[in-house]
């Protein structure tokens, strides 16, 4: 009577091993970067959401200064107001110590002209390739 093993050889498991290795050095960089560009595009929303808000407080009131119901920002991003009577501009700064500290779209920008431009950039990046549009 033979009797025959059941069960994985360590050859097996090691092989098994290496492809997931293999599996996750390639995806990572591709997962992490759709995580940015989700952020990116919240973050955009964000700073458009702002601009019609500081809008719609101008046809009220013919200025920007002391407009309220700005955002300080989200969790990767900083946003600060430059009000004056008769334009804004709207910053979105990264924050240090978060997943897009190091992003290469940099911080984004938008005026009262609606110009959307990008600070501190990486080279060859345009502003449609962060805003998305």
């Amino acid at each position: 009577m033979r009797r025959s093993n059941r069960g994985f050889t360590l050859i097996e498991i090691m092989i098994v091993i290496a492809i997931i290795g293999i599996v996750i050095t390639i995806g990572y960089p591709s997962l992490t970067e759709y995580m940015k560009k989700g952020r990116r595009a919240e973050v955009a929303g964000l700073l458009s959401e702002q601009a019609q808000i500081l809008e719609r407080y101008y046809s009220k009131n013919n200025v920007y200064t002391n407009a309220t119901g700005l955002s300080s920002g989200n969790d990767f991003y900083t946003i600060t107001q430059t009000l004056a009577d008769q334009s804004f501009t709207l910053t979105a700064v990264r924050k240090s110590g978060s997943s897009m500290a190091t992003d290469k779209c940099g911080d984004f920008r938008i005026n009262n002209t609606g110009t959307r431009d990008m600070v501190n950039q990486a080279a060859g990046l345009t502003a449609k390739d962060c805003w998305g549009r």
